[in-house]
């Protein structure tokens, strides 16, 4: 599946959205360095590089829900993935998506691409039969998608009561209304 999205007149930009392609794994590394050694310097880039090069040899990736944002040259902008995560209840293990990073190469942000790519993969998501998409993050960038904190609907980071402020930056989209309903636990940010 492959999603053109037009931005804006000021922009010009053309931008199709589709699955990366295993001979793009590097040129996506790549930019996932890039874009959080801009924000978090080197150490931090590294650290998200590997670890989502990690996520890929994982059973919970699922390569439809790795998108790619390109321009019409075929340059890799912006990505985006998604990954299986289980809420961990009482009653056993319930299988929903954690949106692990997501990146736009530092001198193409602020032209829309992250939004597009997180607007496409929720709508994938939701097509592919999941229910909820969970996230650790500042609720100011991810609230405008939908996300709120998971807490309201009795699901915690398994980590939340060890780092002050977790709870608020642990989010949730939920992609049925009512979804959660009578579902509380505990869930993991990568993979689990």
């Amino acid at each position: 599946m492959i999603k053109e999205i037009e931005n804006n007149a000021r922009t010009g930009l053309n931008i199709h959205i589709r699955p990366e392609t295993t001979d793009e794994y590097s040129e996506v590394n790549e930019l996932i360095y890039k874009a959080f050694t801009e924000s978090y310097g080197a150490k931090e880039g590294t650290a998200m590089s590997e670890r989502f090069s990690n996520e890929r040899s994982k059973d919970t990736f699922i390569p439809e829900l790795s998108l790619v944002a390109l321009l019409e040259n075929g340059k890799i902008v912006g990505q985006v993935a998604l990954y299986q995560t289980d809420i961990i209840t009482n009653e056993g293990r319930n299988t929903q998506l954690v949106l692990s990073q997501s990146a736009v190469l530092p001198e193409y942000r602020m032209n829309g691409i992250m939004r597009q790519l997180i607007t496409f993969a929720l709508d994938k998501a939701k097509e592919m039969g999941y229910v909820a998409i969970f996230l650790g993050g500042p609720a100011h960038l991810y609230e405008k998608f939908g996300f709120e904190p998971s807490y309201k609907y009795g699901i915690h980071h398994e980590k939340s009561g060890e780092v002050e402020g977790y709870a608020e930056g642990y989010m949730v989209h939920v992609l049925i209304p009512n979804a959660l309903d009578g579902i509380t636990g505990t869930t993991s940010y990568y993979g689990g």
